[in-house]
């Protein structure tokens, strides 16, 4: 029978796909942001799901970083398009 943070990952993995394609089809640069932090945010939990099912570290450690490198993006781009409205 099929582990059920394995499950939970393939559901994560399944919806960051959704929000990929999301980022392929928005119209505009905010939503297409908004998408993609979306599609990372559940790729992390994905990791975290399964780093508890293998039992593994390491993949742990690529998710968190995953994660800081999505949130320094998001805030960088928004200091950036900020300023072009200043």
């Amino acid at each position: 029978m099929i582990d059920t943070w394995l499950a939970a990952a393939l559901c994560l993995v399944l919806l960051a796909l959704g929000a990929l394609i999301r980022v392929y089809r928005a119209r505009t640069r905010p939503d297409r942001l908004g998408a993609a932090v979306v599609a990372v945010t559940l790729a992390a939990g994905a990791g975290l799901f399964l780093a508890i099912a293998l039992g593994n570290l390491v993949v742990l450690d690529g998710t968190i970083v995953l994660a800081l490198v999505a949130y320094l993006t998001v805030i960088a781009l928004a200091r950036f398009r900020g300023r072009d409205r200043a």
